[in-house]
């Protein structure tokens, strides 16, 4: 018994319905306890405000940022902790720098995938400041409260994704 438990918080994926509950759960906690939303966004801020302190970018210099290790800064840190726990318990390597068919596929470097997924996350950040919230923001907190806004902005970044996949799909991997 004890195994199968084990085996089904930290290793199987959890049900899909499963995850939506606790997901779902999470944001009238998050009220609750907090009184404030869900998003990562504000979190990579916090990084750059580390990296960057004496950064004159009027809005790393807002009230979001006084603070700059607050729990959003422990959240961000506990999904790359918690991703290294996850994977290292169910018996994975302790560095992997693969991401599936994508990399099976290109016989790329490493720094040149290190370059290609640093840019990606520039574009993901770029996007997050635009939208004025990250796609778990808008998507779970935003359209659970209705916000109109909040729609809006997810149909396009699903929208966006979908064309973006079938972009890259085509120029870099022969269109599979």
């Amino acid at each position: 018994m004890g195994s199968s438990l084990y085996a089904f918080f930290f290793v199987d994926p959890w049900p899909w319905w499963l995850g939506g509950i606790l997901i779902g759960l999470l944001v009238p906690g998050m009220y609750y306890f907090l009184n404030t939303a869900l998003g990562v966004s504000t979190g990579y801020g916090n990084l750059v405000k580390i990296i960057l302190p004496g950064t004159r970018l009027k809005w790393l210099n807002s009230d979001d940022y006084r603070n700059i290790y607050n729990w959003r800064f422990f959240f961000l840190a506990g999904i790359v902790i918690g991703g290294f726990i996850s994977a290292r318990t169910a018996g994975g390597a302790w560095f992997q720098w693969e991401m599936g068919r994508f990399t099976a596929l290109l016989d790329w470097s490493f720094p040149l995938l290190a370059l290609w997924f640093f840019a990606g996350g520039l574009f993901l950040g770029l996007g997050a400041r635009i939208a004025q919230g990250c796609t778990s923001g808008h998507s779970i907190h935003g359209i659970a409260n209705l916000q109109k806004s909040s729609i809006f902005a997810t149909v396009f970044f699903l929208l966006g994704g979908y064309f973006t996949l079938r972009m890259i799909s085509r120029i870099l991997l022969g269109g599979m």
